[in-house]
């Protein structure tokens, strides 16, 4: 791409708020219909398409070039939605192979059917990548899923968003705008990219915003060598307003270890913060009026996590759903108001908990009278004796992939990985590090680091653990 401006940005360094200050110079000279914005979520274009809507009064559809990549193959294919393969298309698929594919990919699928789809979609999107990566399957079978999902999609006249990125590349069709804003660049796949390269080679000026330390999607196909290797003008945002100075120190020991990156120097929010190591998160206070990230790098950690929350009877998000049961809490209520009262505020609420009652003459408490696990009935009865607010919570237990691009004011961040990760580190170590250092850097206050238990004889060689061992020595 020719006429470039990257622009590289701390975490927290205020990209988006800079990309408003590129728009509005731009909206001075081009038209809105001029000007491409391009990311790599949605939550990443809706973000950008409303600010610029709250801050230069335009509507929605002044902006029809503020879209996702795959948002404007789709619109170029000119195919429906009803072409699309969707979840239950992939079922039906997974039925005629004799296999089972849930559409959800990590960079761990080992021993999963879904390692075989994953393959496929990498060796469009990053070719390079995918011989590069540890794939455990069988080529044989991973061939027969390959040519018979290729079969299966023909026959049907159905597309996947890969082939609508592929039919843009092919058609080599360069989009009607003048200026293009590319942002979260870092995340894009070699295959984005050369549908990026085509959309926008008659722009007069290219806009690309990204971080290389935080390009944490390498093993899903992103290409983060081509960004930094981009050129012409680098503006580099050297102010983090998150990251304090404690923070932002222990984090830069993260970064520094990466071989491939663009050296950067940035300037804390402000003096202070806190880094603590912790052998476990029953030696913290949860305050109420403070935020909180329990960060694992895989999945199969969080249940530490959420395990140690229970019996302490707090409640939490994880995997995107909250700890406590809406339908339980207004089961144990409505049981409540019944005993208290001597009626139901509703049918409904009656109907509700005749389904789970033990108790048909309202006697008993709750925790007797209902029909629960056992375990949950000493979680919610700690949550209500402790009169905890069951309607929200401030603590989100997640993968560290999970929490990219938010931030919390508390940070907890567990150095273990399975053995899969470790190799993969062995292999790759600036991929692993670039992912701990994004957790690291989601913390606005405090940063907490709960050091490796050793499980696998090999936590001298985890990346957090050499980082945590060094500050020992000094201390």
């Amino acid at each position: 791409m020719k006429n470039v401006t990257t622009i590289f940005g701390a975490p927290g360094c205020g990209k988006t708020y800079a990309l408003m200050g590129v728009l509005s110079d731009l909206l001075k000279t081009y038209s809105p219909t001029d000007i491409a914005f391009v990311s790599f979520t949605r939550a990443g274009v809706y973000e950008g398409r409303a600010r610029a809507m709250e801050q230069f009064d335009y509507k929605v559809g002044d902006f029809p070039y503020f879209r996702t990549l795959h948002s404007i193959a789709f619109q170029h294919a000119g195919i429906k939605r009803s072409d699309v393969m969707t979840e239950a298309r992939y079922k039906e698929f997974s039925k005629l192979v004799g296999m089972s594919f849930t559409g959800y990919y990590t960079d761990d699928m080992s021993g999963s059917d879904d390692q075989y789809l994953f393959h496929y979609f990498l060796e469009k999107n990053n070719p390079k990548m995918a011989s590069e990566y540890r794939f455990e399957g069988s080529f044989r079978v991973f061939e027969f899923v390959r040519d018979s999902y290729d079969v299966y999609k023909r026959e049907r006249g159905y597309v996947d968003y890969t082939d609508m990125l592929d039919m843009f590349v092919e058609d080599w069709e360069a989009l009607p705008v003048k200026v293009a804003i590319i942002d979260e660049a870092q995340d894009l796949t070699t295959l984005q990219w050369r549908m990026c390269e085509a959309a926008f080679r008659n722009c007069e000026k290219i806009f690309v915003a990204g971080d290389d330390d935080q390009a944490i999607y390498e093993w899903n196909g992103a290409d983060v060598e081509h960004f930094m290797g981009l050129g012409g003008e680098r503006v580099i945002l050297d102010k983090s307003y998150r990251m304090p100075s404690k923070v932002l120190s222990f984090s830069t020991q993260i970064s520094a270890r990466i071989n491939k990156r663009i050296d950067k120097k940035f300037a804390p929010r402000e003096a202070g913060g806190q880094v603590e190591i912790i052998n476990g998160i029953d030696s913290l206070e949860f305050n109420e009026s403070e935020t909180y990230y329990l960060l694992a790098r895989n999945r199969y950690y969080l249940e530490k996590y959420a395990e140690a929350l229970r019996k302490r009877g707090l409640v939490y998000t994880i995997k995107g759903e909250k700890s406590v049961s809406e339908t339980l809490v207004k089961t144990i209520n409505a049981y409540e108001y019944r005993r208290r009262e001597g009626k139901f505020k509703s049918d409904v609420d009656k109907l509700r908990v005749k389904q789970v009652l033990i108790d048909k003459e309202y006697r008993l408490p709750w925790y007797d009278a209902l029909e629960m696990d056992e375990d949950d009935k000493d979680y919610y009865r700690d949550l209500v004796a402790n009169k905890t607010d069951l309607s929200s919570s401030n603590i989100m237990v997640s993968t560290i992939h999970g929490v990219k691009g938010g931030e919390a004011d508390n940070v907890v961040l567990m150095a273990d990985m399975t053995k899969r990760t470790h190799h993969g580190y062995q292999e790759n170590p600036d991929s692993e590090l670039r992912v701990l250092y994004v957790g690291a850097s989601r913390a606005k206050q405090r940063l907490f680091i709960m050091p490796s238990e050793a499980r696998y004889g090999y936590d001298d060689d985890i990346p957090l653990a050499k980082i945590v061992n060094k500050i020992n020595r000094r201390s």
